[in-house]
């Protein structure tokens, strides 16, 4: 069984779907809240700052949802920066997440994370659920888009929609062909998973993996 502190279902569980960043590859939030620090912004400065780019009404959802290029992105991020007080270069800009292509193949992958996909495409459908940007496909995709990790691969500046907006959820339900109830989904944002939630799906907070493998161990191990 799941240890106490998730109270999923295991039996019901018929897809598991997961998210990239931050749980099958390291990374995630931690660096973007680093990366003001580094242009010379206090925290306050950067937390407001990030707060507009990246919130769910910010350019950054847009570049999720392939409205923007990354370029794009990466010019009004430098602009903003200089405006509030920071120094940043081009090619620092463009590293804000710590590498220039954060979801590239050479982004530190999590092994153990990637068996547990393997396991559970045995006995279950599983699915990658990422918001992503058009420019880092091509990295990301030789490694994460096969059929003997994921049944269903949804990319969100593919379709136009990212988490945590419902429509996403709603394709990669109509995808999996599975009710939202039989699905489990692994995020380390929670906005991301209380939005699957309110549709029905059971939910992981990817934290580290300790946590999370006797969790994906108790369906892949049913009888």
């Amino acid at each position: 069984m799941p240890p106490e502190e998730f109270s999923i279902q295991p039996d019901l569980v018929r897809a598991v779907v997961f998210d990239l960043g931050g749980v099958l590859i390291e990374g995630g939030p931690s660096e973007v809240i680093a990366f003001g620090s580094r242009t010379g912004l206090s925290e306050n400065q950067w937390r407001t700052l990030r707060r507009d780019l990246f919130g769910n009404d910010g350019m950054w959802a847009q570049l999720e949802r392939g409205e923007v290029t990354y370029a794009d992105f990466t010019s009004e991020l430098r602009r903003r920066v200089i405006e509030a007080g920071g120094n940043v270069s081009e090619e620092h800009a463009a590293d804000f997440m710590g590498r220039p292509e954060p979801m590239g193949g050479k982004s530190p992958a999590r092994p153990a994370m990637i068996d547990a996909v393997r396991a559970l495409r045995k006995v279950v459908a599983t699915a990658l659920l990422t918001n992503n940007v058009v420019e880092w496909c091509e990295g990301w995709s030789a490694v994460f888009k096969d059929p003997e990790l994921f049944e269903v691969v949804i990319d969100s500046s593919e379709v136009g929609t990212r988490k945590p907006e419902p429509e996403i959820y709603e394709i990669t339900q109509e995808r999996l062909g599975i009710p939202h109830e039989a699905i489990l989904f692994v995020d380390d944002i929670g906005q991301n998973l209380k939005a699957a939630k309110k549709l029905g799906w059971q939910t992981v907070l990817f934290t580290e993996e300790a946590k999370v493998l006797p969790v994906l161990r108790s369906i892949w191990s049913r009888s």
